[in-house]
């Protein structure tokens, strides 16, 4: 595989699966956001797990009133203040975040205000840009191996595939050896 170096903030491309991508059995990339506020009137509702589904819902969207930005709730956690005295500030953890700048990764914009889906409009205010993190295990595509139109690193592809493969080497040898 040669030298391996982990990938900067510099190195994520602008355009998605550029020069970097994910491996199908080590899960596709997950995005989050992390969002502080002020000024929150209104408890927002943050997502529930479901055990039998094994997925998180429930959680209200949240927009933006001038990025346009989208997010849904995971948690919301209150640091001080109230929401019936309207000066609450916590910071909201978002998943599925929609419409921020990819090559920067950042949503929101300062002082916005934001509109909840179950809050309403104007629950709170965003203090400070927030910040959207990637978690996955990317890649470089020279070093995954496409199989069955579907990627793969070379770990996940020996230990899923690799006596599949050979199997099918040796049926493509076996055929051309008839004739």
């Amino acid at each position: 595989m040669g030298d391996f170096r982990p990938p900067i903030r510099s190195d994520y491309p602008k355009d998605a699966g550029e020069k970097w991508d994910y491996c199908a059995l080590c899960g596709p990339p997950l995005y989050l956001a992390v969002v502080h506020f002020d000024s929150g009137s209104v408890a927002p509702t943050a997502d529930s797990y479901t055990v039998s589904t094994k997925t998180w819902d429930g959680g209200e969207t949240v927009t933006g009133a001038t990025s346009g930005d989208t997010g849904v709730i995971h948690r919301a956690t209150l640091v001080s203040g109230t929401y019936a005295g309207g000066d609450a500030v916590g910071v909201l953890i978002l998943r599925s975040p929609t419409g921020y700048d990819a090559a920067i990764l950042e949503i929101f914009q300062n002082d916005e205000n934001l509109n909840g889906s179950t809050a309403g409009a104007n629950f709170a205010t965003v203090n400070k840009i927030g910040g959207v993190s990637r978690s996955s295990r990317i890649i470089a595509d020279k070093d995954l191996i496409t199989y069955r139109g579907k990627k793969y690193c070379a770990q996940h592809f020996r230990f899923k595939f690799e006596h599949d493969w050979t199997d099918e080497i040796k049926v493509d040898r076996d055929e051309g050896d008839r004739e």
